[in-house]
């Protein structure tokens, strides 16, 4: 009776969110400094199995974060492969219109139609575009001055940690984030 009164407690507590657990954790703790930091074996018990149930949830997290990270790495391999794979389309494809194009100046035809083909092909000539060889060395009249603004991002934190004030930027503190680091499967 004993040991399935202890396996229905673990699978209540499996069933629980890290949230939920988190907010027992919470209040049992805020009922013992209420208390004067006086508490039962019972509460400690029930203390120490929340947290246990916690490390259980952020581990299963960290397994989570792994799997993700896998396959965020699986998809960049194919990502690239994909982007090597349409690269390669688009030289061939510009290729093949090239060598056309030569065929048919090489034969002096403007227009190649079939009358029952699906496509038609004209020799079209090419645009005039402008080529900067040098930008600058072209007259101001021709070009647009484009002022840029880089902060310096650690001088202006130097500053402001230094007690600084500098017009424009402020310190903020950044939202709390958990660090995962490996386990004994990453030694």
């Amino acid at each position: 009776m004993a040991k399935a009164n202890e396996e229905n407690k673990e699978l209540v507590v499996k069933a629980k969110s890290a949230m939920e657990i988190s907010g027992e954790i919470k209040a049992i703790v805020d009922s013992i400094i209420e208390a004067g930091g006086e508490c039962s074996d019972a509460t400690l018990e029930a203390l120490k199995s929340l947290n246990m149930a916690l490390e259980v949830k952020a581990e299963n997290i960290a397994f989570v974060k792994a799997r993700l990270e896998s396959e965020m790495d699986y998809y960049k391999v194919v990502e690239e492969a994909a982007k090597a794979q349409r690269k390669a389309r688009e030289s061939a494809l510009e290729r093949l219109k090239k060598y056309l194009a030569a065929c048919m100046q090489e034969a002096g035809l403007k227009s190649i139609k079939k009358n029952d083909g699906l496509f038609s092909f004209s020799l079209v000539e090419g645009r005039i575009r402008t080529v900067i060889e040098n930008k600058e060395l072209l007259p101001y009249e021709y070009t647009d001055i484009v002022e840029v603004i880089s902060p310096r991002g650690d001088a202006i934190k130097a500053a402001l940690e230094a007690g600084k004030e500098v017009p424009g930027a402020h310190l903020e503190r950044g939202e709390d984030f958990v660090m995962i680091r490996g386990g004994k499967a990453n030694a």
